[in-house]
């Protein structure tokens, strides 16, 4: 994949974590603690897996990394309901 900013060619891998996953829109404050109701009054979009997290890499989204601009690019559309 390249990278929609550079036109580089982007790293591919996978997004990973632990703990809530989620995407905050712009003018948001990032919450002090997190709970999933807490995340929709922010306006938050949750994202697979779930808020427990998963030691198994292929439940993560394939994600592509531009070294150039630190861009990320992950496609959760398998992932989403």
């Amino acid at each position: 994949m390249f990278c929609p900013k550079c036109n580089k060619e982007m790293s591919q891998g996978i997004l990973g974590g632990r703990g809530y996953n989620f995407f905050l829109p712009k003018g948001e404050k990032y919450p002090k603690l997190l709970s999933n109701k807490i995340l929709e009054k922010k306006h938050a979009t949750l994202l697979p897996p779930d808020e427990y997290g998963s030691w198994d890499c292929a439940g993560w989204p394939v994600a592509f990394w531009c070294h150039e601009c630190k861009m990320l690019v992950a496609d959760y559309s398998h992932l989403m309901e």
